[in-house]
């Protein structure tokens, strides 16, 4: 995983690098860390070459540079690149959502919140990843986070998004070992529910944004409910 962090403070640099090499030995993953003092160093850098995971600055010393205009240029051209600005200043923080920032992180640098966002952060890049799918013949990409749901057929299986439906020859097993399962959840024997569609849960019945009810079975209702406890506090808990 490559991570960047853009900032003209040379000591966030120090602080970010010995939390990051702290949390890749705890998760046993390996990171690319990399240091840009201006936002048009990094854009250029990105012209070549790949980036999974950037910490922003929004204030830089010359002033010559602002953080806002560069994540709006930076999610434009590279929409799958997460970005957390990293800031002291909370009154930016509108502006933030409006560049469709991923996260906002404060100055000092705390290890449990940037443990937690580069947690999420992960299963962030899980969800923007593509599946190849063949529909009638036309084969067709789709993103991991548009998926509602799963459901068992004969054979296989069959993928549902808000819009389209896909025949799959995976059965639930192997979608099982596929997705990500902090946020898909095996609810019932013959459905496989992406937990951020969900909209109402109620009496052991899902609502899902387009509309689709699925069932939960009584053996799974209380699995559900702390997995879907857990899904929502990771992922807008925070």
């Amino acid at each position: 995983m490559k991570i960047i962090l853009c900032d003209d403070e040379k000591i966030i640099f120090e602080q970010m690098n010995i939390l990051l090499e702290k949390f890749s030995i705890e998760n046993h993953i390996k990171n690319d860390f990399l240091y840009f003092a201006k936002p048009s160093e990094l854009f250029d850098y990105m012209q070549t070459n790949e980036a999974d995971i950037i910490f922003m600055d929004l204030e830089f010393g010359d002033g010559a540079e602002d953080g806002i205009r560069w994540i709006k240029n930076i999610k434009k051209h590279f929409p799958r690149t997460v970005v957390i600005i990293l800031t002291a200043y909370e009154k930016r923080y509108k502006e933030g959502y409006e560049a469709r920032a991923f996260r906002f992180m404060t100055k000092p640098i705390r290890e449990d919140e940037l443990f937690a966002y580069l947690h999420v952060s992960m299963e962030e890049l899980q969800f923007t990843k593509s599946i190849s799918l063949m529909r009638r013949g036309i084969p067709h990409d789709i993103l991991i986070r548009d998926i509602c749901y799963l459901s068992a057929q004969s054979g296989g299986s069959e993928l549902w998004t808000r819009t389209d439906v896909y025949y799959c020859e995976e059965s639930l097993l192997q979608w099982e070992h596929r997705l990500p399962m902090d946020s898909f959840f095996r609810c019932h024997s013959k459905y496989l529910v992406n937990m951020a569609h969900i909209i109402k849960c109620e009496r052991q019945i899902l609502t899902l944004v387009n509309g689709e009810k699925i069932p939960v079975s009584r053996r799974r209702w209380k699995a559900f409910q702390l997995a879907y406890m857990k899904f929502d506090t990771k992922n807008y808990g925070l």
